[in-house]
């Protein structure tokens, strides 16, 4: 993909955070700034078909550890999805 390609993509802006704590209140992660949008929502894809796969099973055999390691994952996904519209809307600038 060319520079020029890349730019209209956008970039993840590094704001969208998950597993927040209140006091002090702060994310503990945040998604990294500068991941190409297409690459960050195929990751995304990637995490969200394990989170699936970790419910189905955690509900099937009752195991409480898959489901809470689905809902942090899900969290996860959340935040680079909604880092990724973010990036998506900020105006590209051209040289």
């Amino acid at each position: 993909m060319s520079e020029d390609e890349q730019a209209k993509v956008g970039k993840t802006l590094g704001v969208a955070g998950f597993i927040s704590s209140k006091k002090p209140p702060m994310d503990l992660f945040t998604v990294a700034p500068g991941i190409p949008c297409d690459y960050a929502l195929e990751q995304t894809s990637i995490v969200l078909k394990c989170a699936h796969k970790l419910i189905l099973s955690g509900v099937l055999e009752e195991d409480g550890d898959c489901l809470w390691a689905a809902y942090y994952l899900s969290g996860f996904a959340k935040a680079l999805i909604d880092d990724v519209e973010l990036g998506r809307q900020r105006p590209t600038v051209m040289p």
